[in-house]
């Protein structure tokens, strides 16, 4: 019998081939020995300054390569045509050092060191959130970027944490590392695969539902896309994109150490050494051990229990030069181990529990030059698993049991990205590409004797085709920027049998949606810019909204729950216009948003009620609207050479979301208001940041109380230190103190976060 191959596959094999084939009709590529271009980045004490961001050009301005120093403050940029380029060293808080260099026909070009003075803020920072390398001055989308200077100074214990701290993002967080983020005015979401703000590392989906299971120890930036991203990216970026960037070193092999203790019984050791194993390889690896042995005490002074955890990370990195064409592959792995969840506050020690979690991911990208097109090859896999153990109860029939596993939760990510930029005009920049992703679901449930019960959500799967492209035209020598681009998406959605779940019946649906974009960013002045940005965005229904029929009974009558094939995807138009101003030594920006959400799901519409017996249908229908408006504001300056200070703010004009009554309310769990700001001092071998965030006028739900009503959540303000002094040039002491002065709060109601807390370690760099 001859199986005919499905369309969706045939379409990725026919583009595979396509951008694979060019790599075997090249030349062979002579080899260079060493690196074209390498050098030392050093401030004015002679102390050399890892994570800063080189960036080189050709004689045509035209972007060529880009990376980051290491530990040692060395880099090297490999296989450079013959040439004069110009070299930019750049870090924050301090001034962007130029130098020309040129790579003769042979022999080595010579070194470059770069010594960058306290003070000043660059245009010349690159970033990659719009899928291509594109630097920010010439970028119409607003983009906030936390570089490894803001990492290394935040205290933070993930992703999330670095998030809220630095940049302008809501979040919702809970005791029992969970957490997750929403942007601009979506409320935040902490589980799930179709979110409203869309998590990517090194450019790719992340498979990473859980944000506080995303450690920092192998991250070099965070760019953070506000407003519609779907254009470029797909489902999910309706807020925005989260695109975290990890560690790429070149040069001399070097690395950090770190190890140190604090509050609440806390170990941790972690360490990372990358660069050059040879002329043509390069690695990263790093791994991290963290142990919080005791329970962590309130802002109040009590100790809230069942709150200590442990976690263990790690990461490895290959890139390989071949000629003209680069290969990296990338693997990491979480696992966290006896993390205990306490419930809700008002539950005293009756709703403890306790979870593992693991993650695993892998990718692999080529890249390289055919003619005039920058080519692009990404496949990745991811897995993430949870196990939920109860471990108290109010139950007595529990008891004999106590501890048993109740939930296990598997998600998968396979997926592939095809992507080709092409510079067709002296004035004209297009990237065009082609996306593929299948997640699966799968969920198991456990009765307290250990036998496998029927769980809540069937077993399902999502299946993503996406073509984009995006064009960008330079005017007036680049200081006007226009771009405008589009993305088409077939999705298809699957419920599947399910072990145990006898009173449903599994079904398939797909839709078509198109999502465009435009932006322009204009020079006003040398030091003035205006920028305008408006675009489409969406997700689609869960698969139990899409397909499936569900059979129970309630109240001796047949009910039946079925997915609406039907249903339309939630859809959101956004713009944002704004200016930002940029001097030597300050940066201000203001920005104006809004966000109109139509055809939000419905559920448990009933579209059948029949006298009984007949069963009543319930389903899902679009409707609802929602309307989101604020203002953002970022400024950086430099008081003197050694001080700097910065502050972001969000306020929301309108935030609000129809109900099925026709009326509205704020959005839960984004504050009206929130400000984040600090300082940072820079004296010879001491440094330090101090950050405050102060956030007002968050609404929930209160489960506690009969029917669930709406209340105010109680304002808050957090303040963070963190200081670093240097021994010599590798050995370093450094202390953190998180939420300085004891404030009680949450970013949840009835789960307060740490009160006052300190780590201290020794860090020794080689």
């Amino acid at each position: 019998m001859v199986r005919t191959i499905p369309r969706h596959l045939r379409l990725i094999s026919a583009a595979l081939l396509s951008f694979v084939c060019p790599i075997y009709l090249l030349p062979p590529v002579a080899a260079q020995a060493g690196p074209a271009i390498a050098g030392t980045a050093l401030d004015e004490a002679g102390a050399v300054l890892p994570g800063a961001r080189v960036t080189v050009t050709d004689a045509s301005g035209r972007l060529v390569r880009t990376t980051v120093t290491n530990g040692a403050g060395a880099f090297a940029i490999e296989t450079l045509s013959p040439g004069t380029y110009t070299v930019v060293v750049e870090l924050p808080l301090f001034a962007a050092a130029s130098e020309s260099v040129t790579v003769p026909v042979s022999g080595v070009a010579p070194t470059v060191r770069a010594v960058l003075e306290a003070g000043g803020f660059s245009e010349r920072v690159v970033v990659s959130a719009r899928r291509v390398e594109t630097r920010v001055a010439e970028t119409p989308q607003k983009i906030e970027i936390i570089d490894a200077v803001d990492i290394e100074r935040t205290v933070a214990a993930d992703l999330t944490d670095v998030l809220k701290k630095a940049s302008g993002v809501d979040v919702i967080q809970y005791s029992g590392v969970l957490s997750g983020i929403g942007i601009r005015g979506f409320r935040p979401q902490f589980s799930g695969i179709n979110k409203r703000s869309l998590l990517l590392i090194d450019g790719r989906p992340s498979g990473v539902t859980n944000l506080a299971t995303l450690q920092l120890d192998n991250v070099e930036r965070i760019e953070v896309l506000k407003g519609a991203a779907s254009s470029v990216y797909g489902s999910s970026a309706m807020g925005g994109v989260v695109n975290v960037i990890t560690r790429q070193s070149r040069g001399k092999l070097a690395g950090t150490a770190r190890l140190g203790g604090g509050s609440f019984g806390t170990s941790e050791l972690s360490g990372r050494v990358g660069g050059s194993a040879s002329s043509r390889v390069d690695v990263d690896l790093g791994g991290n051990a963290f142990d919080q042995r005791d329970d962590y005490r309130m802002g109040n002074g009590e100790v809230r229990p069942a709150t200590s955890y442990k976690t263990y990370d790690g990461s490895a990195r290959l890139g390989v030069d071949l000629g003209t064409w680069r290969l990296e592959a990338r693997a990491n792995g979480y696992r966290g181990r006896d993390i205990m969840t306490p419930g809700n506050l008002v539950t005293g020690v009756s709703s403890q529990g306790r979870k593992d979690l693991e993650r695993s991911s892998q990718d692999a990208r080529v890249t390289g030059l055919v003619g005039g097109h920058a080519l692009s090859i990404t496949g990745y896999h991811t897995d993430e698993s949870s196990h939920t153990f109860n471990v108290t109860t109010t139950n007595p029939l529990d008891q004999p049991y106590l501890p048993y596993l109740s939930f296990e939760n598997d998600l998968g990510w396979v997926g592939l990205q095809l992507r080709d930029t092409w510079n067709w005009s002296r004035q004209n920049n297009v990237v065009v590409g082609f996306d593929y992703e299948k997640v699966t679901s799968v969920s198991r449930s456990y009765l307290r004797t250990g036998d496998r019960s029927a769980p809540f959500s069937a077993d399902n799967n999502k299946r993503t085709a996406g073509f984009y492209g995006e064009n960008t035209l330079r005017l007036r020598d680049g200081r006007t920027v226009v771009t405008l681009g589009g993305r088409v998406d077939r999705i298809a959605t699957e419920t599947v049998d399910t072990p145990l779940k006898t009173n449903f019946t599994p079904s398939e649906s797909s839709f078509t949606v198109f999502n465009p974009s435009f932006g322009i960013k204009h020079q006003i002045l040398n030091d003035l810019r205006a920028h305008f940005a408006v675009g489409r965005a969406f997700i689609p229904a869960e698969a139990v909204m899409l397909t499936g029929y569900t059979t129970t009974i309630v109240g001796g009558r047949t009910q039946i729950s079925q997915g609406n094939p039907d249903l339309k995807p939630e859809r959101s138009t956004s713009f944002d216009i704004g200016a930002e101003w940029t001097a030597q030594s300050s940066r201000l920006d203001v920005t104006f948003f809004r966000t109109v959400v139509k055809d939000r799901f419905i559920s448990n519409v009933v579209i059948s009620n029949p006298p009984p017996p007949d069963p009543i249908v319930l389903s899902v229908t679009n409707g609802l609207d929602a309307h989101i408006s604020g203002l953002e504001v970022d400024v950086n300056h430099r008081l003197r050479s050694r001080v700097g200070v910065f502050a972001n703010t969000t306020h929301y004009l309108t935030r609000k979301e129809r109900l099925t009554s026709g009326l509205q309310q704020d959005i839960l769990n984004v504050p009206m208001h929130t400000i984040r700001a600090g300082i940072d001092l820079d004296f010879g071998a001491l440094s330090s940041r101090v950050s405050g965030r102060f956030v007002q006028g968050r609404k929930d739900n209160d489960f506690n109380q009969a029917g669930f009503p709406i209340i105010d959540y109680d304002d808050f303000t957090v303040i963070d230190a963190n200081v670093t002094y240097r021994l010599t040039r590798l050995h370093s002491l450094v202390l953190v103190v998180n939420n300085v002065f004891d404030e009680l709060y949450y970013e949840k109601l009835g789960f307060p976060l740490q009160g006052a807390s300190f780590k201290a370690f020794y860090r020794l760099g080689f």
